[in-house]
């Protein structure tokens, strides 16, 4: 084996790390987000493609890889996953191409094979979990439109409905109206009804800076939003530890990934709290989700060896 690759995409970013057969970093790059879409997985591949051209470009290595182990947002059913392997298969940017699911390999980089549970809010959320016997259980995942509470995407949607009800007066002002209209560069909040009919998901959950200097700025609607984040997640958290129990041996150890709850991150103090009164273990570094991704695939290239 020469090199592995391995691929971390979700709704914000696409990360690539090359490590060579020892395990051994040679290089990283991003670009976009990858989410995979049945009827468009070439949007995907080609971030996923970006994001290795250009962690190789400062490496004397050059495409294709050995092996390519993409964790992507989205590829969570088998007819996603096929269709973006079918296109990551013919742009050679790999012999063999596997992938999984973002939150699998951000996993696998906090508790390899082993029990844990995870906790991610991002540009989405949801909660994933490996039992001591091995067997995998998740909450949430659903996406934008039934899911997603605590995630990027509900606190900008959560932000824009706010502007919306304080513009009819059903709602107090708030800060957020100019904040935001002068962000997106909208004359008035009429202006929001075409931008929201073309943003990405993405757009949306990279309103959260500015959610959260109105919340420090004691806007009251943001601190509102901000609450309601939290308590989404801690809702997620509260059903994994049940579902995923009894821990009957020790309490399981948590681990936090994704733009809010990274160290940092807008959420991660507030989840952190909510992690110690269930009295669990945190994951003490943030996960590196490609990092995993490229264990995974080393592993994989090694086990066909044998």
């Amino acid at each position: 084996m020469n090199f592995a690759i391995g691929v971390d995409g979700g709704g914000t970013w696409t990360r690539a790390v090359v490590v060579d057969q020892d395990g051994h970093e040679l290089g990283r790059g991003e670009t976009e987000g990858a989410v995979v879409t049945t009827h468009e997985p070439e949007a995907a591949a080609e971030a996923v493609r970006q994001a290795v051209d250009r962690a190789l470009v400062n490496t004397s290595l050059s495409a294709p890889g050995d092996i390519l182990w993409a964790g992507l947002s989205g590829a969570g059913n088998d007819e996603a996953r096929t269709a973006i392997e079918d296109v990551l298969v013919k742009s050679h940017v790999a012999e063999k191409i596997v992938v999984s699911t973002d939150v699998e390999v951000a996993f696998h980089d906090a508790f390899g094979f082993g029990p844990g549970i995870m906790l991610v809010a991002g540009t989405g959320s949801i909660a994933w979990a490996r039992r001591p016997d091995g067997t995998v259980v998740r909450v949430g995942g659903w996406g934008q439109h039934i899911g997603d509470e605590g995630s990027g995407y509900q606190i900008g949607m959560d932000a824009l409905r706010c502007i919306t009800r304080a513009e009819d007066g059903r709602d107090g002002p708030t800060a957020l109206r100019d904040t935001i209209l002068r962000h997106l560069g909208l004359e008035d909040v009429q202006g929001l009804v075409g931008w929201i009919g073309i943003a990405s998901k993405r757009e949306i959950a990279a309103l959260v800076p500015l959610i959260t200097q109105a919340a420090a700025q004691d806007d009251p609607a943001s601190k509102g939003i901000l609450e309601l984040a939290i308590q989404g997640c801690r809702r997620h958290l509260e059903a994994i530890f049940e579902i995923s129990g009894p821990w009957v041996d020790q309490p399981p150890v948590v681990a936090l990934w994704g733009g809010l709850l990274r160290s940092g991150g807008p959420l991660h103090d507030e989840i952190l709290r909510v992690v110690g009164d269930y009295g669990l273990e945190i994951l003490v570094r943030d996960p590196d989700p490609a990092l995993g991704a490229a264990r995974l695939a080393l592993e994989q290239g090694l086990s066909n060896r044998q």
